[in-house]
This record gives C-alpha cells, sequence and structure tokens, in this order.
C-alpha cells in the first residue's frame, strides 16, 4: 500500500466566492440575513484555519454548520453551499470516513449534473472526489471508470495540457496501479511527470506528487533500486520545500520505508515508519487509517528485527 497525498484543505477557503458578503444575494436587505452571511464567513474562515493545522474534527464541526447556515441563506441547490457540501466530503475523507465522504459527493454530484450540467467544472470536480472515496475503499475498477469519464470531457474541453486534465491522467494512472495494471500506470505517470515539469517546474508539489507516484508503481513492480532513488528524491524535495513537518513529508517517509521494508533494510525502514507513525498521530489523529497503519507496519518491521536479532 502506498500512502497519497491528502486533499489539499489549507486551499479550500479560495473555492467559495465571498465576493458575496460585498455583493449580497437578491431578497437579503434584513439585518438578520446580513448577520447570518458574517457568520458564515467567518465559520468558513475557521475551518480553513482548522483544516490547516490538521484539527480535522473541529473543522468537520465548522463545516457542517456552514452547510446548514447556507442551505437557509443561498438554498440547497446553490453552488456556494455545493462547494461547502463539497468541502466537508473532502474533510471526511481526509479523516478516513470514506463511506461518509462517498455519500456526500454523490448527492453534490447528483445535484451539481442537475443545475450545472455534466461537463460543468464544478460537477467534475464532484465526479474525481467520488472516484477518490472509491479508490479509497478498495474499490478501483469504479474509481477508473469515473476517472476516464472526468478525463476524457477535460481533454476536450480544456486541451491535454491544463492543469486539471493532468490530474485526471494522474489519478487515473493511480487507480489503474491499484488494479495492478503497473505497465498502463506507469505510462501514464512518466507522461504526466514530463508536462508537470514542463509546466510546473520539478520541486512544484504536483511534480512531486507525479514523481511519488511512479516510485509506488516501480514498486509494485518490484524495481526497488529505482524506487528507492525516487522516493529519497520526493522526500528531499518535500523537506525542502514544504518543511519538515508537513503531511506529505510524512507520507514520503512511510513509503520510502516500505521500500527498505522490501529490500531487507530494516534499521533505516523502522526509523523510516517511527518518524512517518509520529506525523501522522501528531497531524491526524490516532485513529486515522493512515496512523494505525503506519503503527502496524512499525510493529512488524520491530517484530522482523527481533526475529533476525538485527541492530535497531
Amino acid at each position: 500500500m502506498q500512502l497519497k497525498p491528502l486533499y489539499p484543505l489549507a486551499l479550500f477557503v479560495s473555492v467559495l466566492p465571498w465576493s458575496s458578503l460585498e455583493a449580497e444575494p437578491k431578497g437579503m436587505d434584513s439585518a438578520g440575513d446580513k448577520g447570518r452571511l458574517l457568520v458564515l464567513h467567518q465559520h468558513y474562515q475557521s475551518a480553513a484555519a482548522l483544516s490547516a493545522q490538521g484539527r480535522l474534527v473541529e473543522a468537520e464541526a465548522e463545516l457542517r454548520k456552514i452547510v446548514a447556515v447556507s442551505g437557509e441563506v443561498f438554498g440547497k441547490n446553490h453552488p456556494d453551499t455545493l462547494v461547502s457540501r463539497s468541502d466537508l466530503a473532502a474533510t471526511l475523507a481526509a479523516e478516513g470516513k470514506y463511506a461518509e465522504a462517498e455519500k456526500e459527493n454523490r448527492a453534490v454530484l447528483a445535484i451539481r449534473e442537475k443545475v450545472l450540467g455534466k461537463e460543468h467544472p464544478d460537477t467534475l470536480i464532484s465526479r474525481n472526489n467520488l472516484a477518490a472515496a472509491l479508490q479509497e475503499q478498495g474499490r478501483a475498477g469504479e474509481a477508473v471508470r469515473e476517472y476516464r469519464a472526468v478525463l476524457a470531457v477535460r481533454q476536450r474541453v480544456l486541451g491535454p495540457e491544463h492543469s486539471d486534465t493532468l490530474d485526471a491522467r494522474n489519478n487515473l494512472a493511480t487507480a489503474l496501479n491499484e488494479q495492478g495494471r503497473h505497465a498502463e500506470a506507469e505510462k501514464e505517470h512518466r507522461a504526466v511527470l514530463a508536462l508537470r515539469e514542463k509546466l510546473l517546474g520539478a520541486k512544484h508539489p504536483k511534480t512531486l506528487a507525479s514523481r511519488n507516484n511512479l516510485a509506488a508503481v516501480l514498486q509494485e513492480q518490484q524495481r526497488y533500486e529505482a524506487a528507492e532513488q525516487e522516493h529519497r528524491t520526493v522526500l528531499a524535495l518535500r523537506e525542502k520545500v514544504l518543511g519538515a513537518r508537513h503531511p506529505d513529508v510524512f507520507m514520503s517517509c512511510f513509503n520510502l520505508a516500505l521500500c527498505q521494508e522490501a529490500q531487507a533494510k530494516h534499521a533505516e525502514a523502522l526509523a523510516l515508519m517511527k518518524r512517518a507513525q509520529a506525523g501522522f498521530k501528531k497531524s491526524l489523529g490516532t485513529a486515522h487509517p493512515y496512523t494505525r497503519y503506519a503503527e502496524e507496519c512499525r510493529a512488524r518491521i520491530e517484530e522482523e528485527i527481533k526475529k533476525q536479532k538485527l541492530p535497531r
């Protein structure tokens, strides 16, 4: 199992068009309505700050308040309300509540298809997020179908080098890898990596995500030396660009640890897994699937060291 970067929740506040604070919705002429709009804005800022700090349970609580109030202020089918629900689904997924995230994404997708149309950018975001929730539940086949549908529209409407199109290709490749279609996945990841290096630069977080995903495919094919080289490069650049405590850094530690374990390099694998576990625990909490899985992997590596009486 290779861990992937979490949803970029710290960025979601920029999605909601809060210019409505200056240009109020029609019919909003009472002091009470204006007050609710201000409270809504404050809750959204709070949710963004909490998620950026990894305090996802609290962020979820704030977003549930936002969804309720936004439905009253704008209406349940209003684009702003749907953005709030989409952000709630992303937060649920980041907490490891994938079934709840799937349910919320399906609901938002159905409304967006009806209100905005099947090819609207927001509708495609919902479809992509639904695919991600399916993939996290081990339903890679369903995820592949959804990702292919999103990719087809984005290639036709936005072009092959658009950032959203490359995101769709990347996501499709990760699902193909989980299906065991490693050659297809590697081909896609290499293509996306080349384009991201060209368009974004070698140190951009999305470029690094592509290198991480390429390493995962190489590792699945037992090409451990090549995978290790990619993992080390990604880890070093993420530490430099994002900082030593960023969640993506901990995921790189986790993935490199698995690669080293597969090569019987247990001492380094254990040190990396300890770092990943501690980072996940602090940023995501003890109950998150990533934290629990890192704990299981650490115990397995420690047991292997014990059996072989290797130095720690």
